[in-house]
């Protein structure tokens, strides 16, 4: 159905793909066609910087090129140790809140998105994340994007109206000023990060041979000049670095955060399951006691977990595109400028596509895909063709690492209801987040209030 804009004249079109060829054009064969839309460009800018995330054209592909490298399968391998490390953290927390009892509860959203901010602050910045303060205002990075992902209502509101009409810089009130100040203090610090390590890195001419880091930042820079040998001419600046580093520390904590929330949701109320990625961990654990990159992902339990996971639950649950020019997608008209609603959620919960359980949490379906299925674009949590998410196998693997610290040490028992009453929700739960208030609005897909979860000690 179209709607008119005679019918409802301050009504946007906005197209909803539907089919898996529908996505496959728009994501692969027309990729280049299709550009961000200004209203969805505000509204994610002022959190996620420009980067890879709204660059289209041939700035994208520039912008892909220079982080293939640091999100490659070698990069990811070396940077697990960090993962690993961070996850151990996890568990002094766990131990913490138990206080000497044989059984306790713990919020857990506020500690698995500050142990996924840790992650991010050595592997993006190579920095660990407390050296990350800002002075003006007597915060860290992490209450930095609590103050921009978490508004209260009114700035919220702002935030939302300045997406399609510009209004931010005319409105004199404490909730829009306190967003302004934290992304501007957030810029300000990743930017002395870029700074420093540009300098400690040495002249251009030495920037391949004088760092042994790991971190994406590192690799950016040297990526930066290798093109500069290629081409000559040093294309990157300060800036471009800064709205990469905006990209990656926010979709690369939040985003993971959110997953393994829902992970651990689903393993306090399936205990079935819980006891079967345990048995598996625990195998893995018989014969390495230290898993490697090859040893986590060989896991196929563990494997289909997380796809279960990743598909019922997409930490983020749209994103738009906009037709540049008139163009016909299987066999509909699109006129310049329409924008495309892409919504996980239509393919990674399609019962013509996944059954009629499709929104039943099954890892071993996994094994037995068939139909329409099998195609990629049926799974569609990091997007697919050349705007597929870079840091899919970055985040899959930290997921991984992390589970396995926590199913190896803790049987999580049940998930106290977040309406006030601490009433336990244990298990036979079907439905896609039963029991949990869903925050709204926000940009991902993630449990109001936080997710309490009641443990012991295995």
């Amino acid at each position: 159905m179209r709607i008119s804009s005679d019918t409802y004249p301050l009504a946007e079109e906005v197209l909803l793909l539907n089919s898996l060829a529908a996505h496959k054009a728009v994501l692969q064969t027309n990729c280049y066609d299709f550009i961000n839309p200004p209203f969805f460009a505000r509204l994610i800018r002022e959190l996620a910087g420009v980067g890879v995330i709204l660059a289209d054209g041939e700035d994208h592909k520039a912008k892909r090129r220079l982080i293939a490298g640091p999100f490659s399968v070698p990069s990811v391998r070396k940077m697990l140790p960090v993962f690993q490390s961070k996850a151990k953290g996890l568990s002094i927390a766990f131990t913490a809140a138990l206080d000497g009892y044989t059984q306790g509860s713990i919020q857990f959203m506020p500690l698995i998105t500050k142990v996924t901010m840790d992650i991010i602050g050595v592997t993006s910045l190579g920095v660990e994340i407390q050296e990350l303060f800002s002075s003006k205002l007597n915060i860290g990075l992490p209450e930095l994007y609590d103050r921009l992902l978490h508004q209260d209502p009114l700035g919220t509101l702002i935030w939302i109206v300045n997406s399609f009409l510009p209004i931010r810089r005319f409105v004199p009130l404490q909730a829009n000023w306190k967003f302004v100040e934290a992304g501007q203090e957030l810029r300000s610090l990743l930017r002395r990060v870029i700074k420093k390590r540009i300098h400690d890195m040495g002249a251009r001419d030495k920037i391949a041979e004088k760092s042994e880091s790991r971190d994406l930042l590192t690799y950016m820079i040297k990526e930066a000049h290798q093109i500069e040998e290629e081409t000559g001419e040093w294309c990157w600046t300060e800036d471009d670095f800064l709205e990469l580093l905006l990209n990656f520390t926010l979709a690369g904590h939040e985003t993971s955060a959110n997953a393994l929330g829902w992970a651990m949701y689903v393993l306090a109320t399936k205990h079935d399951v819980q006891a079967r990625l345990r048995a598996e961990v625990q195998g893995l654990l018989e014969k390495h006691s230290e898993p490697d990159y090859d040893h986590l992902h060989a896991l196929p339990y563990m494997h289909n977990f997380c796809r279960e996971i990743l598909r019922l639950y997409s930490p983020a649950y749209m994103a738009f595109r906009a037709a540049e020019h008139d163009i016909v997608i299987e066999g509909t008209f699109i006129p310049k400028g329409t924008t495309i609603n892409i919504c996980p959620a239509v393919e990674n919960l399609n019962p013509h596509l996944w059954g009629e359980d499709a929104g039943v949490f099954n890892p071993d379906r996994w094994g037995n895909l068939t139909g329409d299925a099998v195609s990629s674009y049926a799974f569609e949590t990091f997007i697919q063709g050349p705007r597929i998410c870079p840091g899919k196998n970055f985040a899959v693997t930290e997921i991984k690492a992390i589970l396995v610290e926590l199913v190896r040490k803790w049987r999580f028992v049940g998930i106290e209801k977040n309406d006030g009453r601490r009433e336990l929700l244990t298990g036979g739960e079907e439905e896609i987040g039963r029991g949990v208030r869903l925050e709204n609005p926000s940009l991902t897909f993630i449990p109001a209030g936080g997710l309490r979860v009641r443990f012991e000690p295995l």
